[in-house]
């Protein structure tokens, strides 16, 4: 099987595909635009999510994405600035809340998130902005009143803690693992998507039981993006080896 890469960006490989240049692509398409993949063959592949981190001190249990636009959105109908605002307690009460995000230009993250989140609207003027993981990492140690964005934790153990999200207020919250994020229960998640043409399937067979293969799945964490869990990837596979 001869593979030709070009790294050129989603909607760019899916013009490939449209303009018959191109038998398969790995695209990251923004919400709503799904169906622009519509007349081809698609497959979910991994997920980018945004994790969101206090330090493990915190004793914030669960956050809203009301509470989240709040804190780190301007213009929106409420605003936090003290964790008080969010029914914390005792010493953590009076103190402000310092929102981090990663800069511009850092994965896809934070975009995604204002996007989604704060439906387009910028983030405010204290959000601060980390440019690494050991950057983000400093901002959550010691005495820390932070919140932050990220597309994974710290790989350090016990630098910080994550915080299920809810959808709404009084709704169930959850953790961003592979199993929640396949279900769609947690929901700050984007699909990694494998699109293809279906008179290519056959030919492509080897290369999507690789994608698909745990062999790959630890490389996908190391890109950052989150494999689907070891029971879907199988029926997955069962699904693509029907074509």
């Amino acid at each position: 099987l001869v593979l030709a890469l070009a790294f050129d960006g989603s909607r760019p490989g899916l013009d490939r595909l449209k303009a018959g240049r191109a038998d398969l692509a790995l695209l990251v398409l923004p919400p709503g635009e799904d169906d622009a993949a519509a007349a081809f063959e698609s497959a979910t592949l991994a997920y980018h999510r945004v994790v969101i981190l206090v330090p493990p001190a915190s004793p914030l249990v669960q956050v809203t994405l009301d509470q989240l636009a709040g804190i780190f959105g301007v213009g929106g109908r409420v605003g936090f600035t003290r964790w008080g605002e969010l029914g914390l307690s005792g010493d953590w009460s009076g103190r402000a809340i310092v929102p981090q995000a990663a800069v511009a230009g850092a994965g896809i993250a934070a975009e995604y998130f204002r996007q989604v989140v704060l439906h387009g609207r910028d983030f405010r003027s204290n959000v601060g902005r980390y440019d690494s993981p050991v950057d983000l990492a400093l901002r959550l140690a010691g005495e820390s009143r932070a919140i932050a964005l990220a597309s994974s934790p710290p790989s350090t153990p016990g630098v910080a803690k994550i915080v299920p999200v809810a959808t709404r207020a009084g709704g169930s919250s959850y953790l961003p693992t592979p199993e929640n994020l396949h279900s769609g229960d947690y929901p700050l998640r984007l699909s990694l998507r494998v699109v293809f043409r279906r008179e290519s399937a056959g030919a492509l067979r080897p290369l999507w039981r690789f994608l698909f293969s745990d062999e790959l799945a630890p490389l996908l964490e190391r890109a950052d993006v989150v494999p689907l869990p070891v029971a879907a990837r199988q029926k997955q596979m069962l699904a693509l080896e029907r074509l």
